[in-house]
């Protein structure tokens, strides 16, 4: 007796039926760690300086000091307010509706800028159209961890790193290009980037290499493509189609 192909038994069916709710459960699993280590990273930070310059203004006495406390008061200010999600953009109640892009990536980018430590790093935007329709959680999941790999993986010896995010509508939906001048993959090697628990090389050492993992399994899920285009020392593009819906849709 012919043994059954696991696409067809139970157990792959209910695989099946399972991998979004996967996908559901990673997405805030991972929002939540981020969140958590930002918070962490910024407030931290935040108050040592703060500590410090309180010292030094109890010696010294000076206004220049308490115009340096303040400022920095106001960068942890500005840094929790970027961790607030907009209403709608969570992930449990994630609905289609019209999403600003431009300041959705923008807050995104300067969210990763802080995690990564990578102030210089230049975001480009080609937008031809400034709002899509779509679901607006999934969207910022996708553009986080593409951002996220994008910083963590720049070229440390070039003089400027640079991401570039293009959009386009098409007839089927929207095409957003993710580009990047930073390390590249191997010849060889952009295939595998997405498969789960893939690493470049041994010093990307932090985590579980689970996020673009992700990525493409919420693009194909809502029947989008992720392709990626790399070489090793230029840079990596990821192209992600993502099929425009009514605004009374939900992804199943």
């Amino acid at each position: 007796m012919s043994r059954p192909d696991n696409h067809d038994s139970p157990a792959g069916a209910n695989l099946r039926l399972l991998l979004p709710y996967v996908a559901d459960l990673e997405l805030e699993v991972d929002r939540l760690r981020k969140q958590g280590r930002f918070v962490r990273q910024e407030a931290s930070a935040a108050l040592r300086r703060i500590r410090q310059l309180c010292a030094e203004a109890v010696k010294a006495e000076g206004d220049m000091l308490i115009a340096q406390i303040d400022r920095a008061a106001a960068g942890l200010g500005e840094a929790l307010r970027d961790l607030q999600d907009a209403p709608g953009y969570h992930p449990s109640h994630d609905q289609v509706v019209a999403i600003a892009v431009r300041p959705l990536i923008e807050q995104v980018f300067r969210a990763q800028q802080r995690l990564e430590a990578a102030p210089q790093a230049e975001l480009r935007l080609r937008l031809e159209c400034e709002h899509v329709e779509w679901f607006p959680g999934r969207l910022r999941h996708l553009f986080d961890n593409l951002v996220s790999n994008a910083l963590r993986y720049r070229d440390r010896e070039k003089e400027q790193s640079w991401i570039e995010v293009a959009l386009r509508e098409t007839e089927q939906g929207y095409e957003f290009r993710v580009s990047d001048n930073g390390l590249g993959l191997p010849e060889g090697r952009p295939a595998e980037v997405t498969e789960l628990f893939y690493r470049a090389a041994p010093a990307r050492a932090a985590g579980l290499g689970v996020g673009l993992a992700v990525v493409k399994l919420l693009v194909e899920q809502s029947t989008g493509t992720l392709t990626v285009d790399s070489g090793q020392g230029q840079g990596t593009t990821f192209t992600l189609t993502l099929p425009r819906y009514d605004l009374d849709d939900f992804l199943l």
